[in-house]
């Protein structure tokens, strides 16, 4: 019988992948905030900043992801309806 775990972590990022060893993560799901949509719950990132923004996340992600890894992002460039799905776009490294 094989057995498998799962370790979630949670809390920011930038913290939490920069303290993990390189090629250590099966997957990667991320969802992040939507600009300018969600600035009471995020605090916002304008539109013209957004990509600067999210580089050095992704920079994290490729760094942390094992090369047999998936990473899924969910990414819109607006909240119109809240949507339950896993995710708009999955992308496997």
């Amino acid at each position: 019988m094989r057995v498998t775990t799962a370790e979630i972590k949670h809390g920011d990022c930038l913290e939490v992948l920069r303290a993990s060893p390189a090629n250590s993560f099966d997957l990667i799901v991320t969802s992040p905030p939507y600009a300018d949509r969600r600035k009471h719950t995020y605090g916002g990132v304008s539109p013209e900043k957004y990509v600067e923004w999210f580089l050095p996340r992704s920079e994290q992600f490729l760094r942390v992801l094992k090369p047999t890894g998936t990473f899924v992002l969910n990414i819109k460039e607006k909240l119109v309806s809240f949507n339950s799905g896993v995710g708009d776009s999955i992308i496997s490294k």
